[in-house]
């Protein structure tokens, strides 16, 4: 039987690649991309996870859905609360603050162009 592994990589459309790119390397602490193209940058994330930044161009522009909430994806990290303060001083805009929800912490914020991204953090006793 074939079974899915994992998600690959993500794809996240931008209309200001530089602009979004610097708002999540310094968000999220991204170490050098692994592609660092004209129109895309790659960054592995965590274990095994990749984030994609692709400049919106005419091909792409009618499916992206930017800001529409079309897409969502969320970061897992080891401390909500800290990476919750870094967004706001980097001028996300949350939907929810960090809280607790069916047994983990979860938080919804805005990046720059105004993409629905959550923050998750397991409960661990």
């Amino acid at each position: 039987m074939a079974i899915v592994k994992r998600i690959n990589v993500v794809f996240l459309y931008v209309r200001d690649l530089v602009t979004v790119r610097k708002f999540y390397e310094t968000a999220f602490d991204l170490a050098k991309p692994i592609v660092d193209a004209k129109w895309w940058v790659e960054y592995a994330v965590g274990d095994g996870s990749h984030l994609a930044l692709h400049q919106l161009d005419a091909k792409h522009a009618t499916h992206a859905g930017l800001g529409t909430g079309a897409v969502k994806f969320s970061f897992e990290v080891d401390d909500i609360q800290v990476y919750a303060e870094k967004l706001k001083k980097l001028g996300a805009t949350f939907h929810f603050e960090p809280r607790m929800e069916f047994g983990f912490w979860l938080a919804e914020f805005e990046d720059v162009e105004g993409n629905a991204v959550r923050l998750f953090q397991k409960i661990t006793k």
